[in-house]
């Protein structure tokens, strides 16, 4: 079945692998795949390119002095989807190099690659000063950071090394790096300013020092849960007294929607002859 909304910063899983193998054996576009599954092209794209497995065709070249040489590359694999899944003469005597993609072995790549990363690199003094050394000696030539980066296999990132470089631990100052000068600092918005006055008996100690003055053993703390600046909110009501915690989705971080979503539990308890002051006894 296809997929309605766009799946965005999830990692492929297996079954989204499979489904990119079936589509690509059926003939599919890399666009028509990536609605499939719920993905954007370019990530269909880059996912093949990097999984390919190459076998070797069954058929010998030779040359002219009658030595073996490497099988030619079919021009149909120039283009998309860059993989022989889709083509008829995979199964036969094909003279030109097959490279497909395979679903299972995709994901093992991609599981070997995820612990590798999450693993690390260890950084000891003697790399970092070798690092060090590539780094200003390919400035100093007028290489780029990146050039410098891939033709010599750095062990720190491109953003780890400019925050070596602000830092000062690298023996190549800012001035010398192209471009890093004109670099302006990011905007950063200030925290909302909260009156000293505004605050007085609002604390949180104050509030725990009411409950333990007036006996008060069980109540529901009720809170805020804000995830993209703008977009949709989770008002959470945490009963104490089980630790139990209750999640209620708001399209906006407003009074106004908060009123609404209480006034709709309200509604819903009384339909079930349920007090709602019986349950939410403070909030």
């Amino acid at each position: 079945m296809q997929k309605e909304t766009t799946r965005k910063n999830k990692h492929l899983t297996l079954e989204d692998r499979v489904e990119i193998e079936t589509c690509l054996d059926k003939g599919m576009t890399f666009k028509a795949i990536g609605k499939r599954i719920g993905k954007d092209q370019t990530t269909i794209s880059k996912e093949v390119k990097k999984h390919l497995t190459f076998t070797a065709s069954k058929v010998v070249h030779r040359d002219r002095n009658m030595n073996e040489t490497p099988s030619p590359v079919c021009p149909k694999l120039l283009k998309t989807p860059f993989v022989c899944n889709p083509c008829d003469k995979k199964r036969y005597s094909c003279p030109y190099q097959k490279q497909r993609y395979i679903a299972k072995t995709a994901h093992k790549e991609y599981e070997s690659l995820l612990v590798e990363a999450r693993e690390g690199i260890p950084l000891q003094r003697e790399s970092f000063y070798e690092a060090d050394r590539i780094i200003t000696d390919g400035i100093r030539s007028g290489q780029h950071l990146y050039h410098i980066s891939q033709s010599n296999n750095l062990s720190m990132s491109k953003s780890a090394v400019y925050r070596n470089l602000h830092k000062g631990y690298l023996s190549v100052s800012a001035i010398e790096f192209p471009r890093v000068v004109k670099f302006k600092p990011r905007r950063t918005k200030p925290a909302e300013h909260i009156p000293k006055a505004a605050k007085v008996g609002r604390t949180y100690a104050d509030f725990v020092s009411y409950t333990e003055e007036n006996e008060i053993f069980s109540w529901v703390e009720m809170d805020t849960l804000v995830g993209r600046i703008g977009g949709k909110v989770v008002l959470t009501l945490h009963f104490t007294f089980c630790n139990f915690m209750v999640g209620v989705l708001l399209d906006n971080k407003s009074s106004a929607e908060a009123s609404s979503k209480i006034i709709t539990l309200k509604n819903d308890f009384a339909e079930n002859n349920i007090c709602f002051g019986d349950i939410f006894r403070f909030c």
